[in-house]
């Protein structure tokens, strides 16, 4: 993972999930603290997505906040140190797969969260395929919104922003 590769606008989510997996007191990073503060995100972005792809994004919400409830906490000796979860890693080389298949030069919130879609096996893409999502009407809602632009800057969101 090539954290230069990311907008500035992922970097802060995959800082504020990192923050919320500690916060939790939770061992590893995991593909559902970033959905959590993807649909957290109070520009909405990636709950928009998510509705204009026929999806739930409440749903998906309220359904990754009990997901989390379920992770196991550790205190002491063992808290503040968390590992990057193998699904995490796994999400984050798919984002970067799907936005240079896309021809972006830098990994967008809605390729992050179209990855999470697109991991199935992952607590996070179960959570999105029961709240209604699936990969191809999620990326038909990413192309209708970027209308043919491709992400070749760190602040590329901010040019579609105004949803």
């Amino acid at each position: 993972m090539n954290i230069e590769k990311y907008t500035d606008r992922v970097r802060g989510f995959i800082q504020s999930a990192q923050s919320l997996a500690l916060r939790e007191g939770h061992q590893q990073f995991a593909p559902e603290h970033l959905l959590k503060v993807l649909l957290d995100d109070p520009e909405g972005l990636a709950a928009g997505l998510i509705d204009r792809s026929g999806g739930r994004s409440r749903e998906a919400l309220q359904a990754v906040e009990g997901a989390l409830a379920k992770l196991p906490k550790v205190s002491g000796g063992g808290a503040g140190q968390i590992y990057l979860a193998p699904g995490t890693a796994r999400v984050f080389d798919t984002a970067e797969k799907a936005g240079e298949k896309a021809g972006d030069s830098f990994v967008t919130v809605e390729r992050l969260l179209l990855a999470l879609a697109l991991d199935k096996d992952s607590d996070a893409g179960k959570i999105l395929a029961k709240a209604g999502v699936t990969p191809q009407n999620l990326n038909s809602a990413i192309e209708a919104l970027r209308k043919g632009r491709t992400a070749d800057s760190a602040s590329a969101e901010n040019a579609y922003d105004a949803l």
